[in-house]
């Protein structure tokens, strides 16, 4: 192999190991604010598959309409954690807790319609198990939150 294409070629193994803890710090400081919303976003999966689960399988609701109240519970914890955590630098552009949330439900409604698509896709569509199709319309759907959330709920306020 040829050397000069190795990056950490010839390198002492502790200047490769302080060369990728830096990596890491620089990767944590620039998108520290994706991976808060993503830890907030673990916590509304939980809340979310929970109050899913809960009443379709317990309740014996039907499971999009059980979908549909597990989303309306989790958006609302998401914002708050959001609102408190991952934006709490730029709460100025989104002062009230109030008017903040109903923007936030607004949206993030349209990713929550196309969550609700998905889930109906794959379980109806391709027969998946309800919670199988969750997941996969959640990861679907996650940067598009953050995008929504990050430009349009906590960004730059226009007069």
């Amino acid at each position: 192999m040829n050397e000069r294409y190795t990056l950490f070629a010839g390198k002492p193994k502790k200047e490769v190991s302080a060369y990728i803890n830096h990596l890491v710090k620089l990767a944590i400081f620039k998108y520290s604010r994706f991976l808060k919303f993503v830890v907030v976003g673990a916590t509304g999966v939980v809340v979310n598959f929970g109050v899913l689960y809960l009443l379709t399988e317990k309740v014996h609701i039907w499971y999009l309409a059980s979908a549909t109240v597990a989303v309306a519970i989790a958006a609302s914890s998401n914002y708050l954690q959001n609102h408190y955590w991952t934006f709490a630098s730029k709460r100025a552009n989104n002062p009230s807790l109030i008017v903040g949330w109903v923007k936030y439900l607004g949206a993030v409604g349209v990713t929550e319609v196309i969550y609700l698509g998905l889930v109906a896709l794959f379980t109806s569509g391709f027969h998946f198990w309800y919670i199988l199709s969750a997941v996969f319309s959640l990861v679907f759907t996650t940067i598009l939150r953050f995008i929504t959330a990050d430009r349009f709920i906590w960004g730059a306020r226009t007069r």
